[in-house]
């Protein structure tokens, strides 16, 4: 997966007791390793059904080109290697194409084995003060989508209209259809790998949706604000 990196400054009002930080770096790490390995895993399945489509491809070319040559042999003589192709391309021992499952890959996936050194989550720059800031250093991709997620939650913590429940509701799925254009890429591939929009959805709930929330909380206690734009 190509990568290209840029940073991340998060503004705090506080910073909070030992545990409150911990938690804080466990969950923004957790966050970027979720969304990363995400991209990683729909990359692979793009990857994987296009080498599968040009081996198809080839060997359709192959039979065509064999095809051509086998008829126009006089009296068409047997050719078991002939009857072999057209038994592999269309009997029963064509292999079927099975969509892995998405929730399972997630499962068996290993972190530390698919994020590469240096596409690693650093901690760049801190600054001790209130308010403060925490400054990372990672992958595009993750980080733009964390930075897009504090930033629409801290515009709408600062609007008085989503003060009551009604209008809280309406806040988050706003903010639930501003996180879908920022993977709709992403949807649109696994869309066209096959997968059901049931799949899909469980799929990035699982890996974008609730790995983002857990930062949520750290915003209701201050610790986050939002990213810095400057």
């Amino acid at each position: 997966m190509a990568t290209e990196l840029t940073s991340l400054r998060i503004k705090a009002e506080r910073l909070g007791t030992v545990s409150e930080v911990t938690t804080l770096l466990i969950d923004l790490e957790f966050a970027y390793n979720s969304i990363y390995a995400f991209d990683f895993i729909v990359d692979s399945l793009s990857y994987d059904r296009e080498r599968k489509l040009k081996q198809v491809d080839e060997r359709f070319h192959r039979l065509r080109k064999y095809w051509k040559e086998f008829s126009i042999r006089k009296d068409y003589p047997f050719d078991p290697f002939m009857y072999e192709m057209f038994f592999e391309e269309y009997a029963f021992n064509k292999p079927k194409d099975i969509l892995p499952n998405l929730l399972e890959l997630q499962g068996k996936i290993d972190i530390d084995k698919i994020i590469l050194p240096s596409d690693r989550l650093i901690i760049s720059k801190v600054n001790i003060q209130s308010p403060g800031f925490w400054e990372v250093l990672g992958s595009l991709n993750p980080l733009q989508q964390i930075r897009e997620y504090i930033k629409d939650r801290h515009e709408r913590k600062k609007d008085e209209k989503y003060r009551s429940r009604q209008e809280e509701e309406i806040g988050e799925l706003e903010i639930q259809e501003r996180r879908d254009r920022i993977i709709n890429q992403r949807i649109k591939t696994l869309r066209g790998l096959g997968y059901s929009d049931a799949e899909i959805r469980q799929f990035v709930t699982a890996m974008v949706i609730q790995p983002l929330n857990r930062l949520g909380s750290h915003q209701d206690n201050g610790q986050i604000v939002g990213p810095d734009e400057g």
